[in-house]
């Protein structure tokens, strides 16, 4: 039974890592620059399959804050996860 559970354990942070490495909605170019932009969601393929939380950098606070993404449009200033803004915007 403990092998098991540490089986689906490990199937679902393998889960995780492979949706923050291949997230929906991470922009062509990321940049660390820009105001915080959620986008739209104007029709059903961004309502349906956008990567809701996401997180941009302010680069007057120098840190990194979650948004709710709306799915189309925004600009690039859109990180998948904390971490991956940290990385990105560290100065």
């Amino acid at each position: 039974m403990k092998f098991f559970l540490l089986l689906a354990c490990l199937a679902l942070y393998v889960v995780h890592i492979q949706a923050q490495r291949f997230c929906v909605g991470r922009p062509v170019t990321q940049v660390c620059t820009g105001p915080r932009d959620i986008g739209h969601n104007r029709n059903s393929a961004c309502r349906n399959f956008a990567m809701r939380e996401m997180w941009y950098y302010d680069g007057r606070r120098r840190a990194c804050f979650k948004q709710n993404y709306l799915g189309c449009g925004g600009n690039g200033n859109r990180y998948c996860s904390n971490a991956d803004c940290r990385a990105k915007c560290r100065r």
